[in-house]
């Protein structure tokens, strides 16, 4: 039988059949935070998803539902979306600017159980309109560190006359500078 043959192709398939599925793309032990900013003439929006795995979703749920009862009620939300910005650090040619709360959602506490409800948190930073020439907005996310992985870009900028030239992110991906 030559190389390659039937044979051949069995023993690949059978091999391939028999090696452990990899694990889904959701990591069990950590908390995802993946930011996206956005940048305008006179704003820059933040928008934050936050996703805790399976092992760290009973600590980052009893931070939200405060009072114990099994849901998240509007104060409860809006109170762990203002600790969430407050975490964050934004930044405009080195000057901070704050950032305010726009909008909070929040999946069912079963569903964060699980490792796959998501928490949305979006805010803006009104910024005096910035001449032309070049710019640079920082950011900077240090919520929950313990256990978090975080992901940061910036989105394309719907205004043409704002082009981003550079991103330059830390190495665990909290923070992140665009000119």
């Amino acid at each position: 039988m030559r190389p390659g043959g039937p044979l051949a192709s069995v023993v690949v398939l059978g091999f391939w059949l028999g090696a452990p599925a990899e694990a889904g793309a959701h990591r069990l032990d950590e908390y995802l935070q993946a930011t996206r900013l956005s940048v305008t003439a006179d704003r820059v929006d933040v928008e934050i998803d936050l996703t805790a795995g399976v092992a760290v979703a009973a600590p980052v749920t009893a931070l939200i539902d405060t009072n114990r009862d099994g849901g998240i009620s509007d104060a409860e939300g809006d109170a762990y979306a203002a600790e969430v910005l407050r975490s964050v650090v934004l930044s405009v040619d080195g000057q901070p600017v704050r950032v305010t709360p726009a909008e909070a959602r929040f999946p069912q506490l079963r569903d964060m159980s699980l490792g796959v409800g998501t928490i949305r948190v979006r805010a803006s930073a009104h910024v005096s309109a910035a001449g032309s020439g070049r710019h640079q907005v920082s950011y900077l996310n240090a919520h929950w560190p313990e256990s978090s992985v975080y992901l940061v870009n910036a989105l394309v900028p719907s205004d043409p006359r704002i082009q981003i030239t550079g991103q330059r992110r830390d190495g665990r991906q909290h923070g992140l500078t665009v000119d």
